[in-house]
């Protein structure tokens, strides 16, 4: 076949088009070396390109998006230095504001432990965080209103071990509790035996703890992962089994389910019981709609026991975010029409929260998803460290995990909700 001049010049154009770049300065951040556009999702990358993937022995943190490598197309090394990665610029830009900044505040203590149920309680201007790890039995308080912050232990009466998910709602906090083993008091020689896993109250201003509920019908609950309150009052909370994988309460009895509790009753009823591992969890402003993280790609069927966490990684096993219809019943919601709206770029969405103005957030890996309501990736908050959770602290992003506590400022329109 014989190309004609024309033809020629449209090959080109094609190959042209092919390499144009993917990743672009921000209209208004041509400066800003941390924020970088991705151009049409990134929906064709000229071939060669390859990704590190978890399936062929990656490890599972560096299976992302922002590490895959195109060699014909130099833009995407933007994406390495980038803390905030654009993927659809009408929302993105107008959440980052006009000098966004991601800076680290504090350091990991010296062991590896996670950070979880970040809360921010505004009468006390203070973040108080939990590290759910075996030998640590205090939460710990960041006040904010010193500057720098500081940080400080925060021991509750009694003491409450390995705390996993915390809201707060009307002046209390409410915690998701993972643990049930004895461990010694904080401040005297006295061993204290945690009831069991389940839900607790706290008033942060006299430290005093209420258990909620700490079973179903005699069964002792998993280990409570994360929670949140809804209108009326209502505490639904899922149940899964890191617990056990990080050896702070026993071999789980019951399936990974998320519970509805009625503190008005003492009902605990079950909303959902599909989902591998459920995770995090949240409501949207209007209250019609539930969001339930999975993250089943923990696969423990063939954990080694002597070992810790518990629990192997299975690439391929579930990491998506599902939405709930919710449905107002006497006894209390219901939930109906599930369907998933997101698939996690990077490992599973863990922490996760819901604006005021109805965006996801979704601690990931080693950064925060930022999505629409349905599920449109909007952009990636990129830290380069593991992050397992997230909190507004005023008009400041708080993200908490293994590499220390780090704090997004100059954010425009995006805010907590009130009672989070």
């Amino acid at each position: 076949m014989k190309l004609t001049a024309s033809s020629l010049l449209l090959v080109a154009a094609r190959a042209q088009q092919e390499i144009s770049p993917t990743v672009q300065r921000c209209p208004g951040y041509e400066n800003a070396t941390n924020v970088a556009c991705v151009k049409s999702y990134a929906a064709v990358l000229p071939y060669p390109f390859d990704r590190a993937t978890a399936v062929n022995g990656a490890e599972p943190a560096n299976d992302t998006f922002i590490a895959t490598s195109v060699p014909s197309d130099g833009s995407l090394a933007q994406l390495r230095n980038a803390s905030f990665v654009v993927f659809d610029q009408s929302r993105g830009l107008d959440i980052l504001g006009s000098a966004p900044k991601l800076e680290k505040v504090f350091d990991a203590p010296p062991s590896d432990s996670i950070h979880e149920a970040p809360v921010y309680i505004p009468g006390m201007n203070a973040i108080i965080y939990s590290l759910p790890h075996q030998g640590i039995y205090q939460q710990q308080i960041i006040n904010l209103n010193t500057t720098p912050p500081t940080l400080s232990n925060f021991t509750t009466s009694p003491p409450v071990y390995a705390v996993n998910g915390g809201k707060y709602y009307q002046g209390k906090i409410y915690w998701a509790a993972e643990a049930s083993f004895s461990f010694p008091s904080p401040t005297d020689p006295a061993l204290i035996q945690q009831q069991a896993p389940g839900i607790y109250m706290l008033d942060p201003f006299t430290r005093e703890v209420t258990t909620l509920v700490n079973n179903y019908l005699g069964q002792r609950l998993n280990s409570p992962n994360d929670l949140f309150i809804d209108s009326r009052g209502d505490i639904y909370f899922t149940d899964s089994w890191y617990g056990y994988a990080i050896n702070v309460t026993v071999y789980p009895v019951l399936s990974a389910n998320t519970y509805r509790f009625r503190p008005s009753t003492g009902a605990l009823s079950i909303v959902e019981n599909t989902l591998e591992q459920p995770n995090g969890i949240g409501i949207s402003p209007n209250g019609r709609t539930m969001y339930i993280t999975d993250t089943g790609l923990t696969n423990f069927s063939n954990a080694p026991v002597d070992r810790l966490p518990r629990y192997t990684v299975n690439p391929l096993g579930g990491k998506s975010v599902y939405a709930f219809d919710i449905n107002f019943a006497p006894p209390g919601n219901y939930l109906t029409n599930k369907r998933p709206i997101w698939y996690a770029e990077t490992f599973a969405d863990d922490g996760f929260h819901v604006t005021k103005e109805g965006y996801l957030l979704g601690a990931a890996g080693t950064g925060v998803d930022v999505l629409s309501e349905y599920g449109e990736l909007i952009m990636r908050i990129e830290v380069g460290a593991a992050i397992e959770n997230l909190q507004f602290a005023g008009a400041d992003l708080w993200l908490f995990g293994l590499g220390g506590i780090f704090k997004v400022s100059g954010l425009g329109r995006i805010s907590g909700l009130v009672d989070e």
